[in-house]
């Protein structure tokens, strides 16, 4: 089975139909985010996560980022936003909402607010230190010893 029949057809039509009608600041952010011009990670716009569509996603390292409209400032969409996050929060993606009155005002500080979660992400991704890798059984190497090879 391909990827793409595994994936909700209705939601892909439902992307589609998103991505050809997106509004002004969407188009900017993704100007911003396309062709891995954000810190050389690869982003997909208008992205099916089910039962949602995000705005924007880094699948390798499940950032989302979503820019808000009037809609959301109401009671009502920051109700629905909350739900939403908290789902995509279990489903183990990161969430970056940026204003849409931002993009259009600054997009420097767009950038500043999405560049640092892409940094938090890509940390939380690789391992801290080499020292906290796994060794293999029967490896054991003291301090002094690291670099040289055992007489034979």
């Amino acid at each position: 089975m391909n990827r793409r029949s595994r994936r909700d057809a209705e939601a892909i039509a439902f992307a589609r139909s998103q991505r050809a009608t997106a509004n002004e600041f969407a188009q900017d952010v993704w100007h911003m985010l396309r062709n891995r011009r954000c810190r050389n990670q690869k982003f997909r716009r208008e992205f099916p996560i089910p039962p949602y569509t995000v705005d924007f996603c880094c699948v390798a390292l499940k950032l989302i980022v979503e820019v808000d409209g009037e809609h959301h400032q109401t009671n009502e969409g920051r109700q629905h936003d909350q739900r939403r996050d908290q789902y995509l929060a279990e489903q183990g993606y990161h969430v970056v909402r940026v204003p849409g009155y931002e993009v259009s005002r600054n997009a420097s500080a767009v950038r500043e607010r999405i560049e640092p979660a892409v940094d938090e992400c890509n940390a939380e991704q690789s391992p801290s230190s080499p020292a906290l890798l796994p060794r293999d059984k029967g490896e054991h190497h003291s301090p002094s010893s690291r670099g040289r090879r055992e007489p034979e």
